[in-house]
């Protein structure tokens, strides 16, 4: 896993959460734009994954518990669709927007605890 794409991935999902609450706290509505965060956000997360996949098999595994972080991984993949689908479902609602924004501000705690997980522990 590489240290510096984890931290600018937990800080741009910080950035890009931010930006979609604060459009939800101004009560604007779903749109595209923070349907392509949400995609944004999945999409770093997934490219996350396969490197963690590939990362153990060139020498690079984590310090901490294997289970803890793919639990992490895993869980950090199913909030930006599992937002997103909440705000479709609730489309003309107030909060909907803001729900994606909470979704990819976890996200970006979740990063930030991963890369505690394989960098910082020692199991």
């Amino acid at each position: 896993m590489i240290s510096a794409f984890m931290l600018a991935q937990a800080i741009a999902l910080g950035v890009i959460g931010a930006i979609v609450a604060v459009i939800g706290l101004t009560k604007r509505p779903f749109n595209d734009f923070v349907l392509g965060a949400a995609a944004l956000s999945l999409l770093t997360l997934v490219v996350q994954a396969v490197v963690s996949f590939i990362a153990p098999f060139t020498g690079n595994g984590p310090t901490g518990d294997l289970l803890e972080y793919w639990t992490y991984l895993l869980t950090a993949l199913v909030i930006p669709p599992g937002a997103v689908l909440w705000a479709l479902v609730d489309k003309q609602g107030r909060w909907s927007t803001l729900i994606v924004g909470i979704g990819i501000l976890a996200c970006a705690v979740m990063v930030y605890r991963m890369h505690q997980i394989w960098f910082v522990q020692i199991a």
